[in-house]
Order: structure tokens, then sequence, then C-alpha cells
């Protein structure tokens, strides 16, 4: 049970990561890759992480 965790831990923080490095390169002003693509993998890692932590908080819950 604690691989499992430490794999949705992994995941999570793969996410997050994600996702701020998505945010910082929206922030440019750069034209390619183009923004509104910036901005779905920006809202796709932050619903990865979210759903990722949602899943290990209920995993943890139940332990």
């Amino acid at each position: 049970m604690s691989v499992i965790l430490i794999v949705l831990t992994l995941i999570s923080i793969a996410f997050t990561i994600g996702s701020f490095y998505y945010l910082k390169l929206l922030a440019f002003s750069s034209s390619y890759p183009p923004k509104h693509v910036l901005k779905q993998k920006t809202m796709f890692c932050v619903g990865g992480a979210g759903l990722t932590f949602l899943l290990l908080f209920f995993v943890k819950l139940l332990i």
C-alpha cells in the first residue's frame, strides 16, 4: 500500500511542476507554442494534480 502512496505522490508532484512550468511559459510573450495550447496544457496539469491529490487523500483515508 505504501507503494501506491509513493506513486501517487510522485504523479501529483509531476503534475504540479508541469503546471507551474506551463504557467511560466504562458507569461512569456512568445508566439510558439500558441497561448491557447499552453492554457490547455496548464489546465490539464492542474486538473491532473487536483485529481491525484484527491485520490491520494481518499487512499490515505482508507488506511
